[in-house]
């Protein structure tokens, strides 16, 4: 078990560092065009990304060296703020501290930069849950400790879907399911949770009338330039679909020219899939599969009931932001915006990605000593 899980940790780093890699080319190439645009330099948009991506790594290797106590005691703290910060997104809208960006107020503008308090919340929530349970003080197998757990992802939840932010939401409830699962809750309790909250957010986008609905029910009609909600779900189609097998090469992408909407963000994959081709977007895949398989093992192998959970949640939350992305970006579920991690060029979200890694190659080296 201690080999593999150095071989684990291993494997995990070096997926890390050549994901990374290819975020650097993607972001350089997608936002080449956008970046002349808006700020008359063609490397804007890349020289923030290389600092984003220096500033995760130095934060990644602090915490890779932290022990265990570290993580605990700092729990409470980092879920509190963050969750301080998800209500000044909706006490404070409408101010330049709360500033509206594609529709939705769910951004903190701290003058030098904006942070996105709920990606934060994400990994606040995987450290409670993570001591609760270590403690002893919730038992996630009977009832009364899955609502519990269950409700320190719902209330933000609830308070992002104001915001509105319902990708978000689904992303911090995806990563509560995997968080019980990985703890040892029931599955038939698991199961009824994931009915209600399908039900609940039914409900609730039906009850909206807001863009949200409009891009939902947009991604079910036909195929049609026309339809202006459908529109970046059609323009990421065809992005990808213009690559074909090999691409068109490294910088050759034509839809990133105005065509495509954030294209180095939220539709980084569409991009990378006209220049790659589908050679390129499957060794993508292939490199966040072994990731995913490396970061559950290294959490699995945890000598503590703390880090199991908490590697099992850092994993969640690359997990399901990779799958969000991709399939928003090949049509599955209807647009919400959501960068790739590791790839997309974004700070908060990149600066928590990396976190996680480093969260999670702690936990192999505690539990290798």
């Amino acid at each position: 078990m201690l080999n593999s899980t150095i071989t684990a940790r291993k494997i995990l780093i070096s997926t890390t560092f050549l994901l990374i890699v290819v975020g650097i080319l993607a972001v350089g190439t997608a936002s080449s065009f956008y970046s002349m645009k808006e700020f008359g330099s063609d490397t804007k948009y890349l020289r923030e990304h290389v600092i984003r991506i220096l500033v995760g790594i130095v934060a990644c290797f602090f915490l890779a060296t932290r022990p265990v106590a570290f993580f605990r005691k700092g729990a409470w703290f980092v879920y509190g703020l963050s969750l301080l910060g998800i209500v000044a997104t909706l006490v404070l809208k409408d101010t330049s501290f709360v500033p509206e960006v594609n529709g939705s107020q769910r951004w903190v503008n701290l003058g030098i930069t904006r942070i996105l308090p709920t990606d934060i919340l994400r990994f606040g929530f995987i450290l409670v849950s993570g001591l609760l349970i270590s403690l002893g003080k919730v038992d996630v197998r009977k009832v009364s400790g899955v609502v519990f757990i269950s409700m320190l992802a719902i209330v933000p939840s609830a308070l992002t879907m104001l915001q509105p932010d319902l990708s978000g939401t689904a992303f911090t409830l995806f990563v509560l399911l995997i968080v019980l699962f990985v703890s040892g809750a029931k599955f038939s309790h698991i199961g009824i949770l994931f009915g209600i909250m399908i039900l609940l957010g039914v409900s609730t986008v039906l009850l909206r009338s807001d863009y949200q609905l409009d891009r939902i029910t947009a991604s079910f009609q036909e195929n049609s330039l026309e339809e202006h909600d459908n529109y970046q779900t059609l323009q990421a189609m065809i992005t990808l679909g213009s690559g074909g097998f090999s691409g068109r090469g490294l910088g050759q992408s034509r839809q990133k020219r105005g065509f495509l909407p954030e294209p180095h963000t939220d539709f980084i994959f569409a991009v990378i899939g006209e220049e790659a081709g589908f050679l390129g977007t499957s060794a993508v895949l292939i490199l966040f599969l072994i990731l995913f398989v490396s970061s559950f093992w290294i959490a699995r192998s945890a000598n503590t009931e703390f880090d199991a959970v908490v590697g099992g949640g850092a994993t969640a939350i690359l997990l399901t932001g990779t799958m969000i992305h991709t399939f928003v970006n090949t049509g599955v579920i209807p647009v919400t915006g959501m960068p790739l991690p590791l790839i997309s060029w974004g700070g908060t979200a990149m600066l928590v990605n990396l976190i996680c890694i480093g969260t999670v190659i702690g936990i192999s080296r505690r539990s290798a000593a």
